[in-house]
C-alpha cells in the first residue's frame, strides 16, 4: 500500500550525510534529517523512485533539535542515490514539512582519478580570490569538488575541452575562513551515476585568522655551508598549538610541527640535518591552534637561507663501521636460514607441503582427525590448493623450486586400519570463476568401490559415485560453479575392508561475485634476476582478506588479512621473492569477505613482473624530441643490433610494462613500435625498454631513461629574453631569462633540433614574477640556435605549460679561448728564438768562409796548411806528385805548419830562381785547368827529409834531381 503524503505546509528541515556524502562502493552512511520545529517523525525518499523510502520517529538531540538517523547501505555506484526527507507530527502524520535540500552521495569508482590545483598555493589569505582547478585527461562531462566535513559535494559541468583535456573551475572567490579545510574532487559522465577515484587531496589554509605573528630564527645562521646542520626555530609568546614552516615556491605542503612550552614561549624547532642545495630559499612560519587546523595566525617576517658549497665530509670510518655491522648480520641471517632449512628437512608430514611420485605438491594438514563415520563433522583442516598448496608458514611465495628437501609425498599411508588416506584436487585449480566447470578427483586405492565427497558444515554427503568395478580414482564434476558449491570439501572411499580416514581438505572457492582489485607491484614490476618485490592487492570495498594467486598453477600461492592504511583503502602486501628468470611471473589476486570466505571478488587485471638481465641493452628514442605537444602523435622505438624476438617498454610508476613483438629485422637491427598517440598527461614520464626472447623468460639489460615531456598541460605561458641581446659575438657571456606571472616550480629551457634533454633550474620569486636565469659563459658558435622555455611544477615534473615564444642566439667571430691565446702566444716566442738561432749560426758559418778565403790569398804567419781528407794526389808530366791541400785555421796544426814554411823557405833557397819560376808555371798551369782557384806548392821529398837530418848544403853545391811534390790550396 502506498502512502499519500502532502507537503508544504511547514519549513524544510535539513538533511546531511554522516560522516561524508563520499561513500566507498560497497560502503554505509548515515543521512541525518533534522529541524527546530519538533517534528514527531521524519520521511526519508529517494528521488526518481518517487516512494516513503524510510519512516523514523524523531528523537531530541542534545542541542535541541528534533532529528532523526537513516542508516542508508551498502552503496554502489549502479544507480543514483538522491534523497530528501521531511518532517511531520503526529496529529497529523500526511501532512508533512516542504522538502529538504537535496542530499546526493558520491560513490567514486576507480576510473582515472583528476587532479586538483590552486594556482596560488595551499596559503591563501583572507579575502583573496581563489579559484580551485579540477582537470583530467580523461573526457569527463562534469566535475565534483568535496570538502570533508561539508555537506554535499559542488558540481560543476566541464570547461570547453582544450586538446582532450577536460577541466572545471570552482570559484571561491573572496576567501574567508570557512573556506580553509581539505578538498578533493572527482570526475564523471552525464549518462552515469559513476564517479572517478578521488583526486590527491589539496589542503587550503587561510593565514590571517590570528592576530599573532611569530618570529623566525635561523641557527647557526642565514649562510651556511652544505652538510652543515641548520635549525629553524618558530617562536609566540601566545599559545600554540602547532606551527607550521612554508618555503616560498614549494610544492609540498607546509611542513607541522607541535609547539612546546618553554621560557615563557610556545616553540617549535625545524631542523635539517645535514643541509643541502635544496634547502636554499625564503621560509616563513605560521602558528595555528587544534581547534581550527586550517586557519594560521599572521606570517613570520621572511628569513633567506643560503647555502653555500663545501668539500664533501670523509665518511670512510662510518661506512667501514656500517659495512662491518652489514657482514655481522648477514652472518647470523645466514645460521638462521640454515637452521630454517634443516628444520624445515625434517618437517612432520602434518606441518608441511609433500611432492607425490608424479611430481604434484600437495598440502600437509593440522593434526589429523580421529576415524570416524562417515559426513561426521571434521574440526578446522587446511586447504588443498590445486596441484600446488603453500605450507602454513607465512613470509613467502612457496613454488616448486623454493621448498628443498620435500621428497615426502600424500602417498605416505597413513593407515586407519589398513586404508591409505586418499588425496583429493580439482582440475583445472581450485579457484573457479563463476559459471565455469571444474573436476574434482579423489585418489584412493585398487578395490575401492565407493566414494563420497563432503562439504564441511553438511552431514550428509555432497556427491557419492558407486563404481560398478572397482577403481583407485574418482571423478566429480560441477558444469557450472556458483556460490553453493564452494567451500571445504573432503573426500572418502569404501573397499572390503571398510571406510578409509579423510582425505585432506580441498577448498573451492567461487569468483565474480564483487568487482576486481587493483593489484601492482611495489616499487616497480621490473624486477632484477634474485631481487625481491612486494605485491600490493587492494580496494574500497572493505575486504576482509584477499588472496594471490600465480597463474599457470591455478592455486592459491598466499592469502592475508586485509589491513586499512590512511589512504582509507583496504590492502594487502604479499613479499614476493627471490625472482629468478627460469620460468614465469604472472599473478591475480581476489578480495573475500570473512562471513563468505570461499566467495570471493573478480580477479584483478594480470600483473607479470618483468625479469632484467645483464645481455645487450637496447636503445630506446622518441623522433619527436623528449618535448611533445598535448594532442601530438608520438611514437617510442625500442632497438637493438641482438637479434631479440621481442621488447616490453616501461615507465616509471606504471603497474605492467607494455609487449610488442619485433617488426621486420632490417640489416641486423631488431625493433618495435610502441604507438603513444594521441599523447595526454599521463605519458609524461620516464620510459626504459627491454629486449627478449620468446623461449625464455629473461630479458635484457635496461635501456638509457627516456624522459617525455607533455607541453601544453598548463595554459601559462612563460616569456624568454636574450641578455645583452639575440645577436653576440663568440667569447662574450649571454643570459636566457625565463619569467612567469603565475607560480612555477620549475623553468625548463629547450634548444630546437638538441639531442640533449632540457636544461632545468628551480624557479626564484622576485618582483611578483617566478624566474629561472640560464647563463652561457662565454658562449661559443655551438650555442648558436632558437629557444624555447617552458614551467612546470614539482607536483607533475613531466607536465609543462605552454612554451615561450622563441627567440633565435646568433653567435658571430671566431671562437675565443684564453688559453688558446696563451698557447699561441708561446708557440710565437719558441718559432721567434729558433729564427734568431739560425740567422745567428748562419752569420757565424759565413764569417768563418770570408776568413779562410783572405788567408789563402794572403798567408799570414801562424796559418797552416793541411793535406785534404780525401788524399787525392795525382802526377804531372815531369813526374812531380801534387798535393791537394786545404786551408785552415786549426791550432792543432800550427806546429806542422810552422815547420813546412820553414823547410819552403830553405827549398827555395836552394833552388834559386829558376825553382820559384817553375814553381810560378806550374801553379798557373793549375789554375787554368782547375774549376777554382787551387794554389800549388811544389816540395822536395829529399830536402824535406834531410832537413831533420843533414846539414844544410853551401850555396855553390848543386842539389841533385830529386822528385817535387805540389801541394794544391783550395781556395774557398
Amino acid at each position: 500500500m502506498e502512502l499519500v503524503v502532502v507537503t508544504g505546509p511547514y519549513k524544510k528541515p535539513s538533511l546531511s550525510a554522516l560522516p561524508s556524502p563520499v561513500v566507498t562502493s560497497g560502503g554505509n552512511v548515515t543521512l541525518r534529517c533534522g529541524s527546530w520545529q519538533k517534528f514527531d517523525m521524519f520521511i526519508l525518499t529517494k528521488e526518481g523512485e518517487h516512494r516513503v523510502y524510510r519512516t523514523l520517529n524523531s528523537h531530541r538531540h542534545i542541542r535541541g533539535q528534533s532529528q532523526a538517523l537513516f542508516p542508508v547501505g551498502p552503496v554502489t555506484p549502479n544507480h543514483w542515490w538522491t534523497f530528501r526527507c521531511y518532517g511531520c507530527y503526529k496529529n497529523s502524520t500526511q501532512v508533512c514539512s516542504q522538502p529538504s535540500d537535496t542530499v546526493e552521495l558520491l560513490v567514486p569508482g576507480v576510473s582515472g582519478k583528476p587532479s586538483l590545483l590552486a594556482q596560488q598555493g595551499p596559503i591563501v589569505a583572507s579575502g583573496q580570490n581563489l579559484t580551485l582547478q579540477c582537470r583530467s585527461d580523461v573526457g569527463y562531462d562534469r566535475f565534483a569538488l568535496s570538502k570533508e566535513g561539508g555537506q554535499d559535494p559542488t558540481q560543476s559541468l566541464v570547461l570547453q575541452p582544450q586538446g582532450g583535456l577536460s577541466q572545471a573551475n570552482f570559484p571561491l572567490d573572496t576567501v574567508i575562513s570557512s573556506h580553509g579545510g581539505r578538498y578533493r574532487c572527482y570526475g564523471g559522465h552525464n549518462l552515469s551515476s559513476k564517479w572517478s577515484a578521488p583526486s590527491d587531496p589539496l589542503d587550503i589554509l587561510v593565514p590571517g585568522q590570528i592576530s599573532d605573528r611569530p618570529s623566525l630564527l635561523v641557527q647557526p645562521d642565514t649562510m651556511v655551508t652544505s652538510g652543515e646542520n641548520v635549525t629553524l626555530l618558530c617562536r609566540s609568546q601566545t599559545p600554540k598549538d602547532t606551527f607550521l614552516l612554508s618555503k616560498e615556491v614549494a610544492a609540498d605542503p607546509p611542513l607541522r610541527l607541535s609547539s612546546k612550552h618553554r621560557a615563557q614561549q610556545y616553540e617549535a624547532e625545524f631542523s635539517m640535518s645535514p643541509v643541502t642545495f635544496a634547502h636554499g630559499g625564503t621560509y616563513r612560519c605560521y602558528g595555528s591552534l587544534s581547534t581550527s587546523p586550517y586557519l594560521l595566525s599572521q606570517p613570520s617576517e621572511p628569513q633567506e637561507l643560503l647555502v653555500s658549497d663545501s668539500h664533501p665530509p670523509d665518511y670512510t670510518v662510518e661506512n667501514l663501521i656500517r659495512l662491518g655491522m652489514a657482514g655481522l648480520i648477514l652472518v647470523v641471517l645466514g645460521v638462521l636460514l640454515f637452521q630454517a632449512q634443516s628444520s624445515q628437512t625434517r618437517t612432520h608430514p602434518e606441518a608441511g607441503m609433500f611432492e607425490d611420485e608424479e611430481g604434484k605438491f600437495w598440502s600437509g594438514m593440522d593434526p589429523a582427525p580421529q576415524p570416524g563415520p562417515v559426513g561426521h563433522k571434521t574440526p578446522g583442516c587446511r586447504r588443498l590448493i590445486g596441484r600446488k598448496v603453500l605450507p602454513r608458514t607465512r613470509g613467502q611465495i612457496a613454488h616448486r623450486n623454493s621448498l628443498p628437501g620435500l621428497g615426502m609425498g600424500l602417498r605416505t599411508q597413513v593407515q586407519a586400519g589398513t586404508l591409505p588416506k586418499p588425496t583429493l584436487w580439482a582440475e583445472p585449480g581450485s579457484v573457479i570463476p563463476r559459471g565455469s566447470p571444474v573436476n574434482i578427483t579423489c585418489q584412493g586405492t585398487v578395490g575401492a568401490m565407493e566414494y563420497r565427497l563432503h562439504i564441511e558444515g553438511y552431514t550428509s554427503p555432497w556427491k557419492t559415485q558407486t563404481l560398478p568395478n572397482p577403481r583407485d580414482k574418482a571423478t566429480f564434476s560441477i558444469t557450472q560453479m556458483t556460490e553453493h558449491d564452494a567451500g571445504r570439501c573432503h573426500c572418502v572411499y569404501y573397499t572390503s575392508s571398510g571406510w578409509s580416514e579423510r582425505s585432506d581438505p580441498l577448498e573451492l572457492v567461487v569468483t565474480g561475485s564483487y568487482s576486481k582489485p587493483r593489484l601492482s607491484a611495489l616499487p616497480s614490476p621490473v624486477v632484477t634476476s634474485g631481487g625481491n618485490v612486494t605485491l600490493q592487492c587492494g580496494s574500497g570495498q572493505g575486504f576482509d582478506r584477499f588472496i594471490l594467486t600465480k597463474e599457470g598453477e591455478d592455486r592459491f600461492s598466499w592469502n592475508l588479512d586485509s589491513r586499512r592504511p590512511t589512504t582509507g583503502q583496504y590492502q594487502a602486501l604479499f613479499p614476493v621473492g627471490p625472482v629468478t628468470p627460469g620460468h614465469r611471473w604472472r599473478f591475480r589476486c581476489y578480495g573475500c569477505y570473512r562471513y563468505s570466505p570461499q566467495v570471493c571478488s573478480q580477479p584483478s587485471d594480470t600483473l607479470e613482473l618483468l625479469v632484467s638481465g645483464v645481455s645487450g641493452k637496447p636503445s630506446l628514442l622518441a623522433q619527436q624530441g623528449p618535448i611533445v605537444d598535448y594532442g601530438q602523435s608520438l611514437t617510442l622505438q625500442c632497438r637493438s643490433d641482438v637479434d631479440y624476438d621481442r621488447f616490453a617498454l616501461w615507465k616509471e610508476g606504471e603497474k605492467d610494462p607494455t609487449q610488442s613483438l619485433v617488426l621486420q629485422p632490417q640489416a641486423g637491427l631488431s625493433q618495435a613500435d610502441f604507438p603513444l598517440d594521441p599523447v595526454r598527461s599521463s605519458h609524461g614520464g620516464r620510459y626504459r625498454c627491454y629486449g627478449g626472447h620468446n623461449l625464455s623468460f629473461e630479458w635484457s639489460a635496461p635501456s638509457d631513461s627516456l624522459d617525455i615531456l607533455v607541453a601544453g598541460w598548463f595554459t601559462d605561458r612563460p616569456s624568454l629574453s636574450v641578455q645583452p641581446g639575440t645577436t653576440v659575438t663568440s667569447g662574450e657571456n649571454v643570459t636566457l631569462l625565463c619569467q612567469s606571472q603565475t607560480q612555477s616550480h620549475t623553468f625548463l629551457l629547450y634548444k630546437e633540433g638538441a639531442a640533449d634533454p632540457p636544461l632545468h633550474l628551480q624557479s626564484k620569486y622576485r618582483a611578483q614574477r617566478y624566474q629561472a636565469e640560464f647563463s652561457m659563459s662565454p658562449v661559443t658558435p655551438a650555442h648558436g640556435g632558437t629557444y624555447r622555455c617552458y614551467s612546470s611544477l614539482s607536483t607533475s615534473p613531466y607536465l609543462l605549460s605552454q612554451p615561450s615564444e622563441p627567440q633565435k642566439l646568433l653567435v658571430t667571430g671566431l671562437p675565443w679561448n684564453p688559453y688558446v691565446l696563451i698557447a699561441a702566444l708561446v708557440a710565437f716566442i719558441l718559432l721567434a728564438l729558433l729564427l734568431f738561432l739560425f740567422l745567428f749560426l748562419r752569420h757565424r758559418r759565413r764569417s768563418k768562409g770570408r776568413t779562410s778565403d783572405a788567408a789563402l790569398k794572403d798567408p799570414q804567419p801562424g796559418e797552416s796548411m793541411e793535406l785534404d781528407s780525401q788524399n787525392r794526389h795525382y802526377e804531372d808530366p815531369q813526374g812531380g806528385t801534387h798535393t791537394q791541400v786545404n786551408h785552415s785555421r786549426s791550432r792543432l796544426r800550427q806546429g806542422i805548419s810552422t815547420s813546412t814554411a820553414s823547410l819552403s823557405e830553405g827549398l827555395l833557397d836552394r833552388k834559386g830562381r829558376q825553382a820559384e819560376e817553375d814553381r810560378q808555371m806550374d801553379s798557373q798551369a793549375a789554375a787554368s785547368d782547375a774549376p777554382q782557384d787551387v794554389t800549388y806548392a811544389q816540395l822536395n821529398h829529399l830536402t824535406l827529409r834531410r832537413e831533420t837530418s843533414a846539414p844544410r848544403l853551401s850555396p855553390s853545391e848543386e842539389p841533385p834531381d830529386e822528385p817535387s811534390v805540389y801541394a794544391a790550396l783550395a781556395i774557398h
